[in-house]
């Protein structure tokens, strides 16, 4: 018996590096969904948990149980 063919995904574009890709995230916005690629989008959560960490101003603690 012969395997089946998987489903073809569709080759869309990414918004950040406008490289055709069948591997991507869509993102809902306002605005409708964007497409990133899985390179960019995991470029884009390292870099928004970056961002929201050292704006917390975190000392590296990471309980509550660190304070004392």
């Amino acid at each position: 018996m012969a395997k089946k063919d998987k489903k073809k995904k569709k080759k869309l574009k990414c918004i950040d590096c406008d490289q055709r890709t069948d591997d991507y995230y869509k993102i809902a916005t306002n605005r409708g969904d964007i497409i990133k690629c899985n390179d960019c989008y995991e470029l884009w959560v390292w870099r928004s948990v970056r961002m929201n960490f050292t704006s917390n101003n975190n000392t590296g603690k990471s309980s509550l149980q660190d304070e004392n």
